[in-house]
């Protein structure tokens, strides 16, 4: 069994939150929410969740005084979800929030009737987590990925970016959602489309990405494209040291991988994702059915530049790409 002590992290000190009010026993008489993440790295929430509890903290919900937030983490691990759910409903959670598909995936296996708010589902209907956007029934709702489209637009940024590719990876973890027809389809048809070829790569662990990577600079790759799987996520600097260690561009899917050091990022702002997760919440907590709540899709998305890392590639970005970045990172 996986002990409390394993799952269970305090994240005081994190933006200035007091200690004692993340990972202590809190009054059976507040509302409790599971707030599951996949980093490996507690301090590597920090961002999101801080977005999270001060919506939360907006609409009246303050940890410590009338709500009782456990966050809890699989440290990249998807194998440790089921545990981590079990635990969850054995402290009575009124709500469970998942960061990813696999935890989502668990969270829905462990139970039919706690509420579940998924921050980040990539075809959260395909996946069988809600019946419909409009009307999820049952126990789940929460915020989908805008995985395809987004998809091909990232593939269009990096033909832009390296318009001298003639090659790119699209490197997925399988558990994320094992079922990558759709996605493989909307990719190549967007690589078609600009005379680049595409192949598709399953990644198991770490050091499967580091194999992966291998074989991409032994086939002649000009760049990977990564997706928001919980082991990339949870270990986005290691993934982006790894990438720069086998000289690739790397494509990755939100800001946070290119601050923490990959080449380039397009995807959704999550700190405005996780709010909108909180709004969620606080519908569920005031009386509202999951059922009744429904899914939604954000629309602030933002393109990241890591000059530092461009540098040390030695990659020469255009300014007519650069002109594109909501922001550039210079180290």
């Amino acid at each position: 069994m996986i002990t409390r002590r394993q799952v269970l992290f305090a994240l005081g000190g994190i933006a200035g939150l007091p200690a004692s009010r993340y990972g202590l026993a809190q009054s059976h008489k507040a509302p409790r929410i599971g707030y599951v993440v996949s980093d490996s790295n507690p301090r590597a929430s920090a961002t999101t969740f801080v977005a999270f509890a001060e919506a939360l903290r907006e609409r009246g919900w303050i940890d410590g005084k009338n709500l009782d937030v456990r966050v809890l983490s699989s440290h990249g691990n998807d194998a440790l979800f089921p545990q981590i759910m079990s635990d969850l409903l054995r402290e009575q959670v009124n709500v469970i929030v998942t960061a990813g598909s696999p935890a989502t995936r668990a969270a829905k296996a462990a139970t039919d009737s706690v509420p579940i708010v998924f921050t980040s589902a990539a075809d959260p209907v395909e996946q069988k987590f809600v019946g419909s956007f409009g009307r999820p029934g049952g126990n789940v709702t929460g915020l989908a990925l805008q995985s395809q489209e987004i998809g091909a637009k990232r593939v269009q940024l990096l033909k832009e970016m390296l318009p001298h590719a003639r090659r790119f990876v699209r490197l997925y973890q399988a558990s994320t959602m094992p079922n990558q027809t759709s996605s493989i389809a909307v990719h190549d048809a967007a690589a078609r489309s600009m005379g680049v070829a595409m192949e598709h790569v399953a990644v198991a662990d770490m050091d499967g990405l580091d194999q992966a990577l291998a074989v991409a600079v032994r086939d002649r790759t000009d760049a990977v494209m990564l997706t928001a799987g919980g082991l990339f996520v949870g270990n986005r600097k290691a993934v982006a040291e790894l990438a720069l260690h086998h000289r690739l561009p790397a494509m990755c899917p939100d800001a946070r991988f290119a601050e923490a050091g990959a080449l380039v990022s397009y995807g959704e702002n999550m700190s405005a994702r996780y709010r909108r997760a909180a709004v969620l919440v606080d519908k569920i907590l005031r009386g509202a059915k999951p059922a009744d709540i429904p899914v939604e899709q954000t629309a602030i998305f933002e393109l990241v530049v890591n000059l530092e890392t461009a540098r040390q590639l030695g990659k020469s970005i255009a300014e007519p790409f650069l002109l594109q970045a909501d922001r550039l990172l210079k180290g």
